[in-house]
């Protein structure tokens, strides 16, 4: 039976060198790659956001079985010492603005006992990717720590930054998802500005999603 891998990401320009395949559309957000006689690769295009990465990604997984799913796209960093156009792997996220902004702080809903913070799949809040890859690219990439967010005020900003790499609008949601419906599954992250940073002439989209996509080839090549 073929190795099946399901290729998500949030945008089609984040993916947009892997359509250099032949791909065949199979729906306005699916398509297939052809790549191997051994591999079928599946490319779902989700979306952004938390309710559009859980809604179409849960869709997929409850219709199709598949061996692998990879999230890729680019993303933020908080960190100077991650630089932009590296490749990262995200090992733990968090829905980092999930809670309510007092007067003066931000509550998550785990302070707040809304939720049990080790109650599957979260570890003291935190969802933590234990699925071994066996892959000497995914190896040799740094591993980082993500937020999860889908808005930015200054009260909460504090508490998004804290003990977190790199940030996007769908990573959690990808974790949370993958974990419920217990599918391995990797998130690969190309860094295409610094948190903060309102000059967009300082961001380098090009360089993030084409040192991203070529991770990605790679990986697939080592799968092959």
């Amino acid at each position: 039976m073929n190795t099946r891998i399901l290729i998500v990401s949030a945008t089609p320009f984040e993916i947009k060198p892997l359509f250099k395949l032949n791909t065949k559309k199979i729906s306005n957000n699916y398509y297939q790659l052809e790549y191997s006689n051994t591999m079928v690769i599946d490319v779902l295009v989700t979306g952004v956001g938390i309710a559009a990465m859980t809604y179409s990604l849960t869709k997929f997984l409850n219709k199709n079985q598949v061996n692998f799913v990879i999230l890729i796209g680019i993303s933020g960093s908080y960190m100077s010492s991650i630089k932009l156009g590296e490749v990262v792997n995200v090992m733990s996220e968090r829905f980092a603005d999930l809670g309510v902004i007092g007067t003066n702080d931000f509550t998550d809903l785990f302070e707040m006992n809304l939720s049990d913070s080790n109650g599957f799949p979260f570890e003291n809040g935190i969802l933590n990717n234990y699925t071994l890859i066996n892959n000497k690219v995914v190896n040799a990439l740094r591993s980082v720590s993500a937020n999860t967010v889908n808005t930015i005020r200054q009260e909460i900003f504090p508490h998004i930054q804290k003990d977190s790499d790199i940030e996007s609008m769908e990573g959690a949601a990808f974790f949370y998802t993958c974990m419920q419906e217990k599918v391995p599954f990797i998130q690969i992250r190309g860094i295409s500005n610094y948190v903060g940073e309102q000059d967009k002439s300082k961001w380098d989209i090009e360089l993030a999603t084409n040192n991203l996509n070529a991770i990605i080839f790679e990986l697939l090549s080592e799968l092959k």
